[in-house]
């Protein structure tokens, strides 16, 4: 009888612990073409299409060689920059998930809105701080930024 409740405390455990929330901590750098809306002194506004990949930092395999697609647009007005953009996520095996941030200056969250496959119903979010490298040409952007937050599956 102890064996049997012992059995079934470890499967209750694992199984509460399969579905709590993962880390993740990852760099993504990309590449991109930039459209200018408006550029005066008091405003400029733009829109971008990127598309990266995403490595792990730590020994967290979460979102490790992903390719991804973000689109959004930017405002910079009397000097302060906000943004607000969507992306997909691609895995090596093929499951997607979406998400959609916003940022002011370099620091920015975001949030998971969706998914597919495995991560269908993913919930979660982070903070991400961007850096913008000098562009090699005029209309594109390149760039890399540190991503950390959770994540839950359903389950």
């Amino acid at each position: 009888m102890t064996r049997c409740i012992i059995i079934v405390l470890s499967l209750l455990f694992f199984v509460s612990f399969a579905h709590a929330d993962e880390s993740y901590n990852i760099i993504s750098c990309w590449s991109g073409d930039t459209t200018l809306l408006s550029a005066s002194k008091e405003l400029v506004i733009y829109s971008y299409d990127l598309k990266g990949v995403s490595r792990k930092i730590d020994e967290n395999e979460a979102f490790h060689n992903w390719s991804f697609h973000v689109v959004g647009t930017a405002k910079i007005e009397s000097g302060k920059t906000s943004i607000l953009y969507y992306g997909k996520w691609l895995s090596p095996e093929g499951d997607m998930v979406f998400g959609e941030g916003d940022r002011s200056g370099v620091d920015g969250t975001w949030k998971f809105i969706g998914g597919t496959g495995k991560y269908k119903g993913i919930s979660g979010g982070g903070t991400n701080v961007n850096v913008s490298i000098k562009p090699i040409q005029k209309g594109t952007t390149q760039g890399c930024g540190i991503a950390t937050g959770t994540f839950k599956l359903p389950q």
